[in-house]
């Protein structure tokens, strides 16, 4: 039995929207492709429709007139996102190979190498512009009504997050640490 890694977006399509050029390897792109969907995508849309999604441009069912919503959230928000987190992933990969005897740092004959500081902005400004696009999907899926897969998952998949700019904090007003539980408990509060 075969099984074939679906990317919604292709390496091309990643080259071609950001400053990669055409000669980085398409196998080198295809793992940070897949990372950025898992990390960034799943997580956004839940698993029942991160699940239909990939079904559906797997299958090529995608460009349906039935799957048109679906069609609609690929294209203009998850693949502009999808991009730039991609983009992020495989900076920090770019510069260093894995081979039989160890990490190599590769250089051109008339390139010099960077350090790791030098990239950091790039990374960073890839991440806020992917932050933005999630931002936009996040509002779009929210306001959305004709995506049941959105708000239809149950333990164990991945619930869909709702909430894009935490800056490291917990934010959500739903949230209760262990600690406020036990106070809770102690003073009789129902929780």
């Amino acid at each position: 039995m075969s099984t074939t890694t679906i990317l919604l977006v292709s390496p091309n399509r990643v080259k071609r929207d950001t400053p990669l050029g055409q000669s980085v390897d398409d196998t080198l792109l295809q793992p940070c492709i897949l990372t950025a969907m898992e990390k960034w995508v799943h997580p956004t849309l839940g698993t029942d429709l991160y699940a239909k999604i990939k079904k559906d441009v797997g299958t090529g069912d995608i460009s349906l007139p039935a799957n048109q919503p679906y069609e609609n959230l690929l294209t203009t928000y998850i693949i502009p996102m999808l991009v730039q987190y991609s983009f992020a992933e495989v900076i920090p990969v770019l510069r260093l190979r894995f081979v039989n005897h160890g990490v190599v740092t590769m250089n051109g004959e008339q390139s010099s190498a960077v350090s790791y500081d030098d990239v950091k902005p790039v990374i960073h400004s890839a991440v806020q512009i992917a932050d933005w696009y999630r931002e936009r999907l996040i509002n779009f899926l929210t306001d959305s009504t004709n995506l049941p897969e959105y708000s239809s998952n149950t333990f164990p998949d991945v619930q869909p997050t709702r909430r894009n700019y935490t800056q490291g904090l917990n934010v959500d007003p739903t949230y209760q640490s262990i600690e406020s539980r036990a106070i809770r408990q102690l003073l009789g509060i129902k929780i």
